[in-house]
């Protein structure tokens, strides 16, 4: 008797759960406010359709999504509760609308879980605030006030290079320039150069455990929720289970965490170094309550800025650089403007050259800046209106940059790295569509930092003959969507020999 009952009960469990199922599925798909937008039904019924092109392909959605446009048209539903445009004059509605406030999708940004940083502020207010109490840090004048530092940093990256010019001992770029990076956002942080561009080999280290974080966060963003649950196994079992991508973030936050108690402890200042730093501020700022200066909060801060001014900066330099080693002509035209400038290595003179620039931008348009879906919610009362289709607030919203990038309207021979683009009035109306630095409120706040770095890493590069070693297009093209650009999984990066210094 009791094994009937258990039986029954059972059986009236799965029912109960299957007709939640098909209810559920029946009111997404002809009662849910979005139901008139196009788009697969399994997208609008579940977000495991998502998941499927982004776990198991892997890290395929984005580009799926960019097929499926030309299937439904300029707008369709790609989960539940989230549409996608494919129209870039509907950009500033989305990210840059006038007097107009905009949240993020806070589902969405699971893959880094890094709640408490600028990036993932539950609203607008909370991430301007935290926004202004590092914006100082960022503005255009301060970053020309550091330049004797970012300078210095530069001929440790020259001497790097020399110590292979003529040796026939190959030169990995990726390498050279997530040290170069990473040197210069770690000082800008925490007041002290960590050097890693003096040691490749532990720059390749570190390189490779990031892209492996990163590789984890389509595991995060789907399936997050089973880190919660690992957490409650005993150390000594839940160890073996974790995804490798969530260990490398694990330890990756330690490294901030170690630094951030390093700033905490020096209560005299005597680490801050010759620049000042953000942390050593915002530790100190009278403006930010307790909560937002605490240590806690400060190492997701920490870990975002460090992460973001890392591997996104040093993607475009060796993009850049990729580029101008495969097209010579490229090569021969910057080598020419600098030439003909006189050689200038101050960063003012630098911003002026209008090819560098030009350079500079096609390798941000090809590295796509954060790849996945970014997406933004209207907040109560606001309606949007994508044509026909009207879309109720706390609608999720979002446009792609590899859409917006390689828009052959916009980019004709969008994979093509073609400088000239940029140039000219054409080129000037080309880079209010650029997305790679973000836009609106939440555009990316190091871009002065970041272009500072490229205009002078470019320029000191193109003092060096270099030949490209056992390295292809598909060694820097994008092919996967792990928070920002991947090209090939088996890559060894950006290989060179160097053969002189001009």
């Amino acid at each position: 008797m009791q094994h009937l009952d258990l039986k029954s009960m059972l059986g009236a469990s799965l029912f109960s759960v299957i007709m939640w199922l098909l209810s559920r599925s029946f009111y997404r798909l002809a009662l849910h406010p979005l139901a008139g937008v196009p788009g697969p039904k399994l997208a609008a019924v579940t977000t495991f359709y998502a998941a499927f092109y982004d776990i198991f392909y892997p890290a395929q959605y984005v580009f799926k999504i960019k097929s499926l446009h030309k299937i439904y048209g300029p707008i369709i539903r790609v989960s539940p509760h989230e549409v996608h445009v494919n129209d870039v004059e509907f950009l500033d509605q989305i990210y840059n609308p006038p007097s107009r406030r905009r949240n993020k999708y806070l589902p969405n940004l699971k893959g880094l879980p890094l709640d408490a940083s600028m990036g993932a502020a539950k609203n607008w207010e909370i991430h301007r605030s935290r926004r202004e109490a590092v914006n100082p840090f960022f503005g255009h004048a301060r970053v020309l006030n550091t330049e004797a530092s970012l300078r210095a940093k530069m001929q440790d990256f020259c001497r790097a290079i020399e110590g292979f010019v003529g040796s026939d001992v190959v030169l990995n770029l990726s390498d050279l320039y997530f040290a170069l990076a990473l040197d210069i956002v770690q000082k800008y942080s925490f007041g002290q150069d960590q050097d890693v561009i003096g040691d490749l080999e532990e720059a390749n280290r570190l390189r490779n455990n990031l892209s492996s974080l990163l590789r984890g966060t389509k595991f995060n963003l789907y399936f997050g929720w089973l880190l919660g649950v690992l957490g409650l196994l005993p150390k000594s079992m839940s160890a073996s289970l974790i995804p490798p991508g969530v260990m490398d973030l694990i330890n990756f936050r330690k490294n901030i965490r170690q630094n951030l108690e390093a700033v905490f402890a020096d209560e005299e200042n005597k680490r801050r170094g010759e620049v000042d730093s953000v942390f050593y501020d915002l530790k100190d700022n009278p403006d930010l309550s307790s909560d937002e200066r605490g240590i806690d909060r400060l190492e997701d801060e920490g870990s975002l800025l460090i992460m973001a001014g890392t591997e996104s900066t040093a993607k475009s330099m060796q993009i850049a650089h990729f580029y101008l080693l495969a097209h010579p002509p490229v090569m021969r035209k910057l080598r020419d403007e600098l030439s003909k400038a006189g050689n200038p290595t101050a960063l003012k003179d630098l911003e002026q050259l209008p090819y560098l620039s030009a350079v500079i931008l096609e390798a941000n348009r090809l590295s796509f800046g954060l790849t996945g879906r970014n997406t933004r919610v209207a907040p109560e009362p606001e309606i949007l209106r994508y044509k026909q289709h009207v879309l109720p607030p706390g609608t999720a919203i979002s446009m792609t940059t590899l859409c917006v990038h390689t828009n052959k309207d916009i980019f004709p021979d969008p994979w093509k790295f073609n400088p000239d683009r940029f140039l000219g009035r054409d080129g000037l109306a080309r880079r209010k569509y650029m997305m790679s630095m973000g836009r609106g409120t939440y555009k990316c706040i190091g871009i002065n930092l970041a272009n500072a770095e490229m205009c002078m890493a470019i320029a000191a590069i193109a003092c060096y003959e270099m030949e490209l070693f056992e390295t292809d297009e598909d060694d820097v093209k994008f092919q996967y969507d792990y928070h920002v650009a991947h090209p090939k999984l088996d890559t060894k990066g950006v290989r060179v020999k160097v053969h002189s210094r001009l």
